[in-house]
């Protein structure tokens, strides 16, 4: 009778443990999706003082690569930016730079992951600060564009490819000083050496299985301005 009860407190506390593995295999769970890779498309709306508004939409890669589109909302292209991430518990580190700036500076942005958003750790975005929601990646889509020419000459694609048009422009309603090279023609327009124009144009996303072109064509809609150069 002495062995039966000695080893009844044995039987119990061994259909305990069973007991307990599901809760234990449930925070293992857990702590597992937390620290899950980040990978994935993420987008935030904020407002701007200078346009309708602030889109930002953040791609991480599962290659460690990625890309940061901030668009004003308005006659403008989007601000690209691109570089890598990494990730220490539960921390994204993300070091890029902008394209076609030629500033070589890199911007370092942290954030932090919670359930499925990332949450800006800074404070370059203000007191309202930044949290991007993980989401489908939206399908490229038409954007008017006003844009500024002031010459056109041709550009070569390539190896095979031939040449193309391209231009001196500027973005924008207001003309600035720094112009840029958009090398790609403009459909239905004509240009006349020595004048500056000021085009109304509707950017168009081309089908990503053509190789070895540019993600966009260019269609003219309005000439808005012709002036002396």
């Amino acid at each position: 009778m002495k062995r039966y009860f000695f080893l009844l407190p044995l039987a119990v506390a061994a259909f305990s443990g069973c007991q307990n593995n599901p809760k234990t295999a449930a925070a293992q769970d857990t702590i597992t999706s937390s620290t899950s890779s980040p990978d994935g498309y993420y987008e935030a709306t904020l407002a701007a003082a200078s346009s309708p508004g602030r889109q930002i939409g953040l791609t991480l890669k599962p290659t460690g690569d990625a890309e940061m589109l901030t668009d004003y909302m308005n006659s403008t292209p989007e601000i690209v930016q691109i570089g890598n991430w990494t990730m220490t518990e539960g921390n994204v580190l993300i070091t890029m730079v902008t394209v076609g700036s030629g500033n070589p500076a890199k911007d370092t942005l942290r954030f932090r992951l919670v359930d499925s958003s990332l949450v800006y750790q800074g404070a370059a975005y203000g007191s309202d600060g930044l949290t991007l929601v993980k989401k489908e990646r939206p399908a490229p889509a038409e954007k008017s564009l006003v844009v500024w020419v002031r010459s056109e000459s041709e550009c070569d694609r390539g190896p095979g490819f031939g040449k193309t048009k391209c231009y001196e422009v500027q973005y924008g309603e207001q003309r600035k000083t720094a112009w840029e090279k958009l090398s790609e023609p403009i459909e239905g327009f004509s240009f006349e050496k020595g004048f500056i124009y000021k085009l109304k144009v509707t950017r168009v996303p081309r089908n990503p299985g053509i190789q070895d072109v540019g993600m966009y064509e260019y269609k003219l809609a309005e000439v808005l301005e012709k002036e002396k150069a």
